[in-house]
């Protein structure tokens, strides 16, 4: 009898460290919502929010990376996703972002997105 608990036992231990290996949650998870981001150097004293410019609503931008590679790559993570949607939409920043930490297949990264505007006559 006492054999049969020491097994139990055992085999309850091996699952519950076994099922902390894989716990890490996937898809997106919240991290923050912005009502205004960018990377660029935006001078705010001379915006005038009549005449920016939508460039895009709804842009997404990524930053992923290998799991093992994550922890090194992380801190600059956020700055390199907001610099891709900005990128991508030709604009020089984002109002009402939502930044998500997200998780697919073996790699990790950073997800943003909202609205890109022009605020600034020159492009970059």
């Amino acid at each position: 009898m006492k054999r049969i608990r020491y097994v139990g036992v055992a085999v309850f231990a091996a699952a519950v460290l076994l099922a902390g290996c894989s716990s890490a949650p996937k898809g997106k998870i919240r991290i923050g919502h912005f009502t205004v981001v960018s990377t660029r150097n935006v001078e705010f004293n001379k915006i005038d929010a009549d005449k920016m410019k939508f460039k895009a609503r709804g842009v997404e931008g990524k930053f992923l990376v290998e799991k093992k590679f994550f922890p090194e790559y992380a801190t600059n993570g956020i700055n390199q996703a907001v610099e891709n949607a900005i990128n991508k939409a030709a604009g020089d920043l984002m109002i009402n972002c939502v930044i998500y930490r997200i998780t697919e297949d073996d790699q990790e990264g950073y997800l943003v997105e909202g609205d890109v505007v022009q605020t600034m006559q020159e492009a970059y």
